[in-house]
């Protein structure tokens, strides 16, 4: 009886960890605010937005976005892996059709919140896009 308890503690120890692991490597993001900048440089929200409650998650170590909150967004660069003093910071830098122009992509979650759900800001030419990421 006392092996049977061993495993199954071993069995429970192993599943639990791998979930504490899975946590610490995806970000789970939920869009709480959708706005725009005005032509005189206000911000502007958008009004029953279709994003508003839709969810995402991130990949930690890449950057990769997975969702369709955001359009296709390749090439991550993961600036900042965040910690206790800093965000988690990642760019995605694309080639405009004319000569030397970018779009350019940015995503901030505040890791270093003391809150169970971390703030987020997603800034895409005019747009921002904030919420709470797990």
């Amino acid at each position: 009886m006392k092996q049977y308890s061993r495993l199954l503690l071993l069995i429970c120890s192993a599943l639990i960890s791998q979930g504490i692991f899975a946590a610490e490597k995806t970000y789970r993001c939920e869009v709480l605010s959708d706005a725009y900048i005005k032509s005189n440089g206000e911000l502007s929200l958008i009004q029953d937005s279709p994003r508003v409650g839709q969810e995402f998650a991130v990949i930690k170590k890449t950057g990769e976005v997975v969702g369709d909150v955001m359009d296709t967004l390749k090439n991550p660069k993961v600036l900042a892996s965040g910690s206790n003093g800093n965000a988690y910071k990642v760019i995605w830098v694309q080639k405009s059709a004319g000569k030397n122009g970018a779009f350019v992509d940015y995503l901030s979650i505040e890791e270093f919140s003391s809150a169970s759900k971390k703030p987020f800001g997603f800034f895409s030419g005019g747009l921002l896009m904030t919420g709470i990421c797990e």
